[in-house]
């Protein structure tokens, strides 16, 4: 469900307009958002908007998720009635900590796609756990509530979070999930956008969540393949089936020894060529 996702668009619920553009804003992904993008007085009117649109057959089949509010809100039981009745294609649980409580969650939900936030220090200790469930199909990172979390100053080069990165990213791999980088708040600011972009590309991060549509030609381009990288993917895979490198074990592409691995990194070279 997750697999190449570059992009992942936060989409107010409150926002018909937008609502009715999923699918067509650009975004790889997109989630309806019902928690930290809607203030406590339009939490009904903005359940009310999605299921209206719903009704409208205006929100497709796939390629969207739906946030709910966190376990012990006073907006969690509307918030289920909501899902039910809308049967979203995945639902994200905001400030996932505790891996009993998402299994009960899983298992009281319709779909079995979920996407975990992870947000604090609770939960990034705790992610290889969260992880773990088979309903679980991705990993977000919420850099903002994890910083007060743990009382850290942020920095332009993220070494406050990279601990907690690496732990999302390892649960991630460990458990087959695709691990999504946090926002940048700074929407305007496309530089610092492809910095931290970037640094999650370099770790490994599969993507990056977005606020505003104006991101996603930054998030993109960052997290698709080089013209340098898909070159020399070609040369390998080319290389690899010319010289029966399945039974030789070994080929020499570049003056570099090239074995079953990295024909593998090749291969999500390519995956990820800009589309």
């Amino acid at each position: 469900m997750l697999a190449h996702i570059r992009s992942l668009l936060y989409v107010p619920a409150r926002k018909p307009e937008m609502l009715r553009k999923i699918g067509r804003l650009g975004a790889d992904f997109y989630i309806v958002d019902l928690e930290d993008g809607i203030g406590p007085e339009h939490k009904n009117s903005a359940r009310q908007i999605v299921a209206d649109v719903h009704a409208e057959g205006a929100l497709p089949a796939e390629g969207w998720a739906l946030r709910i509010n966190a376990e012990r809100s006073a907006w969690i039981d509307a918030d289920l009635e909501l899902t039910s009745a809308v049967n979203p294609p995945a639902v994200v649980l905001p400030k996932a900590e505790d891996p009993q409580e998402v299994a009960r969650r899983a298992a009281t939900l319709q779909n079995d796609a979920l996407l975990l936030m992870l947000e604090t220090a609770a939960g990034v200790g705790r992610a290889r756990e969260l992880a773990a469930h088979p309903s679980v199909r991705g990993l977000v990172y919420g850099s903002a509530d994890l910083r007060r979390s743990l009382g850290a100053r942020p920095d332009a080069s993220r070494a406050w979070e990279r601990h907690a990165m690496s732990e999302i990213l390892l649960a991630a791999r460990m458990h087959g999930c695709a691990a999504i980088d946090a926002v940048t708040f700074q929407f305007r600011d496309l530089d610092a956008l492809a910095d931290d972009a970037k640094i999650a590309r370099d770790l490994g991060f599969d993507g990056k969540s977005c606020i505003h549509p104006a991101q996603l030609e930054t998030v993109h381009r960052v997290f698709s393949s080089s013209e340098e990288e898909l070159a020399w993917a070609r040369r390998v895979h080319e290389a690899w089936e010319r010289e029966e490198g399945e039974r030789r074990g070994v080929i020499v592409v570049d003056g570099e020894m090239i074995e079953a691995l990295h024909v593998d990194v090749a291969r999500r070279i390519l995956e990820r060529a800009p589309r």
